[in-house]
């Protein structure tokens, strides 16, 4: 004990600091106030406040995006199309004809409903191929006994070559009655596959091409054939493809006792055209339970089709 009886108080310990967050970093506590705005009902006092006038700041008049309108069609449709042919080289005129040419139709709507207003209204699309593969079937390696004598009769005999390419131009030919021999097309994507005999044949893929890729471009075009009146068709060949000797090169198939199945796949792009039409009717009668039934109005008649305004949603399979 000091001196004078006092007794010496401890120091006492520094004051510990609260755990949690630091000062510097502590999360703001102040919560937003909703903005109240003053309601104006001094022209309708009777109604109850019902359409009452917000008053509110300028800027709050105007959207992110501002629309005076809705669109309706846009999109495109994306149609996959599938077809068979056989090839072969028979010809009328006696002349084998070895190369086969595949084209398609541009100036088509596959997506077609309007039959009522004139096909330059609005009728009239690009059908655009945006992809194409091809398969062939390859032949059997043995030929039974009594068979086609021009069909392969062993494994070495069976064995074809496929050559497939999709042919570009730098200017689109002439419209006129007939091609014109100056129309000349260039090989662009090209692949050569060799076909083996199979017992239990299965497709073998001789062509896969994007032709988006192909003319993107726009040094090369697609082979596009104007024909007919005001060449309204507007064919575009899509690839060409021959089937060879794969020891000699030459044509494999010499007349058309031998023809060979061909798988076409075609990716399309179909624009929705800005015309379309559904059957709609609209009948007025007197009564919610009859629905189709008039009591002494005008008779029920079945719908016609009307315009309308079409557009692309999705692509459902609810029925399977």
């Amino acid at each position: 004990m000091p001196k004078g009886g006092a007794q010496k108080s401890k120091p006492s310990a520094p004051h510990k600091k609260e755990r949690g967050w630091p000062e510097s970093k502590k999360p703001a506590t102040t919560r937003s106030k909703a903005t109240l705005y003053r309601t104006d009902t001094t022209s309708m006092p009777l109604m109850g406040g019902f359409g009452a006038r917000l008053e509110r700041p300028i800027s709050s008049m105007y959207m992110g995006n501002p629309s005076t309108g809705a669109v309706t069609t846009k999109k495109e449709l994306g149609i996959c199309i599938t077809d068979f042919f056989e090839y072969g080289v028979g010809d009328p005129s006696g002349i084998p004809q070895f190369v086969t040419n595949y084209f398609w139709e541009i100036n088509q709507n596959l997506f077609q409903n309007n039959t009522s207003f004139p096909s330059d209204l609005g009728e009239e699309t690009w059908c655009r191929v945006r992809s194409v593969k091809v398969w062939v079937l390859p032949l059997k390696g043995f030929n039974s006994v009594g068979g086609n004598p021009a069909s392969a009769t062993s494994n070495a005999d069976a064995v074809f070559t496929v050559n497939c390419q999709v042919p570009g131009v730098s200017f689109e030919p002439a419209p006129g009655s007939a091609p014109s021999t100056s129309d000349r097309a260039f090989a662009m994507n090209t692949q050569v596959t060799n076909c083996l005999p199979q017992i239990d044949t299965h497709w073998k893929q001789v062509l896969s091409c994007n032709l988006q890729k192909t003319y993107r471009s726009g040094v090369a075009r697609p082979f596009i054939q104007p024909f007919g009146a005001q060449a309204r068709s507007q064919a575009q060949c899509v690839f060409q493809m021959s089937i060879v000797d794969p020891d000699t090169g030459r044509p494999y198939i010499q007349d058309d006792n031998l023809t060979i199945k061909v798988k076409v796949q075609l990716l399309i792009d179909q624009p929705i055209a800005t015309l379309q039409q559904a059957g709609i009717k609209v009948f007025r009668n007197e009564e919610f339970t009859s629905p189709a039934l008039e009591q002494n109005g005008t008779a029920y008649s079945p719908p016609t089709p009307s315009y309308v305004q079409m557009n692309l949603r999705s692509v459902m399979d609810h029925m399977a």
